[in-house]
């Protein structure tokens, strides 16, 4: 028993020697994400999982410190991925009482897969937007406790809506159930509240109000609802860049896209078709969301994947091989956002494209507040290297390097409540920091280039969780 306890104490004190140990970060290339510059070189020391001082490269190091040598390369703040799906599995089609209904049949290794496939790719902050609130919120608390390695993370739990989606949302009916559901969810500790697509807006006033009441941030995926009329209603933050709401076109064109409306991803292409981007109901819009302070979270890869997906390019991804084979063969055969289509789909989809370029462009020149996220674990969103190409997508709409950098990292901070101390590399933040190869101010593809990442005052290779993931 002695033995036993010696070994305890011993175990318990060299934790904490680890974790107080200091690290030096030499020869670094800081990139200044908010000035969009270069600050020459210098040596970055950790100490508590904290920045505890910057100072020239001249300077003498400390011996009894950990070092780590940047070799000239860059480092900078890490991703903030502000959409991602700890809580998933295969999508599959029920019947109950011979009416259907969707079920996620929920992966066990998926929570601990993703958040190593974001940490490698650079990612040290994440929001899950819903799922299985005791998922979610134990992969959350699995992370703080250190049982599992990955990304901070901030959660919302079921996410409320009136139709059933098995192991994904909890059906309400009335007033009442909205506002227990939400007090359910705080209790069990989640970080946001998500309102979906069927919900009135009577029924998401309910949920925003409540929300707000209780200290929790509403999310919402608006299809029945208008953004117009969430942006009014005070919603926090819309997520995807297909508003959807017929309203929302012009009023010749409202008939005929309810045509299409209710047919899934048909729908995304047809909105587009049919919206024109400089009418009064667009120009509303965007004024509704900028006085109300409503943030997007655009998500354009999912919906570039579908768009294009006759180009075979996202079913090919060499990145696919660290998902596990049966949620890759439910995308293949069951559940995917173009499943169905036909030539004439990808074609309609592919010309309306540059209008969803349009919007993201117009609503950053307006001042709406953009995040980056991508989906994660939805078809053909591999975590962590998705996040990369969201990244591309965004400068393609039209924006700078430093502007998309400020989106994935100063933007995603102030989603969270953590711009105070994450998103720089500055005295007295958390080091979340990762290093590249390559400047990405230069050319945003060079976000791939991230070779280490330092989270919790710990460094990790990227090669060597991915191999990890590899052996798995």
């Amino acid at each position: 028993m002695k033995l036993l306890k010696l070994f305890t104490l011993f175990s318990i004190l060299n934790i904490g020697c680890v974790f107080s140990q200091e690290i030096i970060i030499k020869n670094a290339k800081i990139i200044n994400v908010e000035k969009g510059i270069v600050e020459g070189s210098r040596n970055i020391y950790i100490e508590n999982g904290l920045i505890k001082k910057i100072t020239y490269t001249n300077n003498k190091l400390n011996n009894n410190a950990k070092v780590i040598d940047a070799n000239g390369n860059y480092i900078m703040p890490g991703f903030i991925e502000s959409h991602v799906h700890v809580a998933i599995g295969a999508v599959k089609l029920k019947f109950e009482n011979k009416k259907p209904f969707l079920a996620v049949d929920l992966i066990d290794e998926i929570p601990d897969l993703t958040l190593k496939l974001m940490l490698s790719n650079g990612i040290t902050s994440a929001r899950d937007p819903g799922g299985l609130t005791e998922v979610t919120v134990r992969t959350k608390n699995n992370v703080e406790s250190g049982k599992l390695l990955g990304p901070e993370l901030f959660v919302a739990g079921n996410i409320l809506d009136t139709l059933k989606f098995e192991n994904l949302t909890t059906q309400i009916k009335t007033h009442k159930d909205i506002i227990d559901e939400i007090n359910n969810q705080k209790k069990k500790g989640v970080d946001f509240i998500k309102l979906y697509t069927s919900l009135s807006p009577e029924q998401l006033e309910v949920g925003i109000n409540h929300a707000r009441k209780i200290g929790l941030k509403s999310i919402s995926h608006l299809h029945t609802t208008s953004w117009t009329e969430a942006a009014k209603l005070k919603l926090d933050n819309i997520v995807h860049i297909i508003p959807g709401n017929e309203r929302l076109l012009p009023k010749d064109k409202r008939k005929e896209y309810l045509k299409y409306a209710n047919l899934g991803a048909i729908a995304f292409y047809k909105w587009f078709e049919y919206v024109d981007l400089e009418s009064k109901e667009i120009s509303e819009m965007i004024k509704a969301l900028k006085d109300n302070n409503v943030s997007v979270d655009p998500t354009l890869v999912p919906f570039h994947s579908a768009f294009f997906g006759d180009t075979g390019n996202y079913q090919s991804q060499e990145s696919l091989k660290y998902l596990p084979k049966p949620l890759l063969e439910n995308w293949k055969t069951t559940f995917n956002f173009n499943l169905g289509w036909k030539a004439k789909d990808y074609e309609i989809a592919h010309k309306v494209w540059p209008k969803v370029e349009q919007l993201v462009r117009m609503l950053h020149k307006n001042g709406i507040m953009l995040t980056a996220g991508t989906d994660a674990n939805n078809p053909y969103m591999v975590p962590g290297f998705s996040y990369h190409q969201e990244l591309q997508l965004l400068k393609k709409c039209g924006l700078s390097n430093q502007e998309v950098l400020k989106i994935a990292i100063i933007n995603g901070a102030k989603l969270l409540g953590i711009e105070n101390k994450v998103g720089k590399v500055k005295k007295g933040y958390q080091a979340d920091l990762i290093i590249l190869k390559e400047n990405p101010l230069e050319d945003i593809t060079n976000t791939s280039s991230v070779y280490k990442v330092i989270v919790n005052g710990k460094s990790y290779e990227k090669e060597d969780i991915l191999n990890e993931l590899k052996r798995n």
